[in-house]
């Protein structure tokens, strides 16, 4: 079924529908049904309206998180598990791991903070 024409409402070939559906009318269409040798009028209309709330946070926005190096022995491997599991990313040019203070204060790896 080929759509003919897309009239918007006030176009000549929408006046009754206008009168009919009023504020509610979207669009008119004619389509054309060419096996079948059938013309359709269809209507697009608005069934609902209703105000939408203005958006609101629920969280206030997240403050930028400071990151500290972190130095983890190669043979801890446990230690290294929990910064993973943490967020924390290996810098293998400093041989470091690269972790949200946050998640350090966490861990309990504080004294192991290193300033590059």
């Amino acid at each position: 079924m080929d759509v003919v024409k897309s009239l918007k409402p006030g176009k000549n070939g929408t006046k009754r529908f206008l009168e009919r559906y009023g504020d509610d009318l979207i669009a008119v269409r004619y389509r054309h049904d060419a096996e079948n040798q059938i013309s359709y009028t269809t209507v697009e209309l608005i069934v609902e309206r209703k105000h939408k709330p203005p958006k609101t946070r629920t969280q206030p926005p997240k403050q930028p998180t400071t990151q500290v190096f972190v130095r983890v022995g190669y043979h801890e491997k446990e230690i290294q598990q929990a910064v993973k599991q943490a967020g924390g990313k290996w810098q293998p040019e400093q041989k470091v791991w690269l972790l949200s203070q946050k998640a350090v204060v966490e861990l309990g790896l504080q004294e192991r903070i290193i300033n590059i």
